[in-house]
């Protein structure tokens, strides 16, 4: 059995770090019901579709105009039996739609109730919109990132958002524990600039001890030299001499006994000092040698290396292909699509990818049944514009 079946979540999130919690709570069991405007998450349409049916998977859909008295009081019948409840909106608004912690408790006391935000439900940022990019640069992230006096760079990924979701599901799975021993339920602040700031972790406190910001070192890093990538004969690479043994070991895969016995770079304190000389005569070298050879004669000495792989060589990599992290399924919309798998393995209870991202509205009839809804109840409600049933609705193939 799933660790997390018969547990009920309202999704009322959109962009990505909500969306990606609930995913992750839907592929271990969890039953998620993705709740959306009349005229569905706003991030639908980005990437022609691709961005939705990629976080969205292991969900149904229900579409509700929540500013109808009748939308609010449906998803206040379906708070009674829920266990999660999940949003991320700007601090205050779910309160103005009278979908508050509060009110939800008052209804539900053992609820979960987690709010994913930009900023956190308090201080003088609370009520700003929360974006990826905006938690990158407040936390210092950017600023560390990209080539010296070059221009800053944004991590190429939502990686800040997928970080964020991932803390919302693990604060949700400690909750559903501490429930599970005190029968009460209680609210969780997960913020993009939180996650952001969290994983500055040892910059922190390195400037709290040197009084110095980390510098930008394009590839490489500040604490190792060489640590970074290298131009080969035929495509890039990543090479980190963490230890003089990985020098030494380096030097002997290269015959590079001229450099080995280099006083200046016997250290990696001596080869920080002189990396302006040191990494140009590497490259020099490097480019002489085809990277499956660089990189199967430093793994045997045990060398971190890699190839700057492109999403293309990536999906089509055996190691990857042999770690089952690429799924094949069929989406309602736009057909035989791939997705990431669940990336964590539990050996007793593993999760898994079991339906496609709905399309919008597409679970509604579903759900409501049941709540408690009658078919004629949800004529009436489809009728007046209060929910949505999209009538294309299919199955997972």
């Amino acid at each position: 059995m799933l660790p997390l079946k018969g547990v009920k979540v309202l999704d009322f999130t959109q962009a990505a770090a909500g969306p990606f919690c609930g995913m992750l709570l839907g592929s271990m069991g969890a039953d998620v019901v993705k709740i959306e405007p009349l005229w569905g998450d706003h991030f639908r349409p980005f990437f022609g579709g691709a961005w939705s049916s990629a976080i969205n998977l292991n969900k149904r859909s229900l579409s509700v105009n929540l500013k109808d008295p009748r939308g609010k009081e449906i998803v206040l019948r379906m708070v009674k039996s829920a266990d999660v409840f999940l949003e991320a909106f700007v601090p205050g608004i779910m309160e103005k739609l009278g979908l508050g912690y509060n009110s939800i408790c008052d209804i539900n006391p053992k609820i979960i109730y987690c709010s994913v935000s930009g900023y956190g439900q308090n201080g003088p940022y609370r009520n700003r919109p929360g974006y990826d990019v905006c938690a990158q640069c407040e936390s210092g992230l950017i600023a560390a990132t990209g080539e010296e006096d070059g221009p800053y760079v944004r991590i190429g990924s939502s990686l800040v958002d997928y970080g964020t979701g991932m803390y919302a599901a693990y604060g949700i799975a400690l909750a559903l524990l501490h429930r599970k021993e005190s029968n009460e339920g209680q609210h969780i602040d997960v913020s993009l600039i939180s996650t952001a700031i969290s994983w500055m972790n040892y910059w922190i406190t390195n400037y709290s001890l040197t009084g110095k910001n980390p510098p930008r070192a394009g590839s490489g890093h500040a604490f190792a030299v060489p640590y970074q990538i290298f131009e080969t004969k035929d495509r890039p690479v990543f090479i980190g001499i963490l230890t003089d043994k990985f020098w030494k070991g380096f030097c002997e895969v290269l015959n590079l006994n001229s450099l080995f016995g280099d006083p200046r770079f016997a250290t990696n304190n001596g080869r920080i000092k002189h990396k302006a000389v040191l990494v140009p005569l590497l490259q020099r070298e490097l480019k002489k040698h085809s990277s499956s050879w660089l990189i199967e004669k430093l793994n045997r000495q045990g060398i971190p290396s890699a190839s700057v792989n492109t999403v293309g060589e990536v999906v089509v990599d055996q190691h990857i292909i042999d770690q089952h992290m690429i799924k094949k399924i069929d989406d309602p919309l736009l057909g035989t699509i791939e997705v990431i798998n669940v990336p964590l393995r539990l050996s007793k209870s593993p999760g898994s990818i079991h339906s496609p991202s709905p399309i919008l509205g597409q679970h509604t009839r579903e759900v409501l049944i049941e709540t408690g809804f009658s078919d004629e109840d949800i004529d009436l409600l489809i009728k007046n514009n209060v929910v949505l049933q999209n009538k294309e609705s299919k199955g997972f193939k």
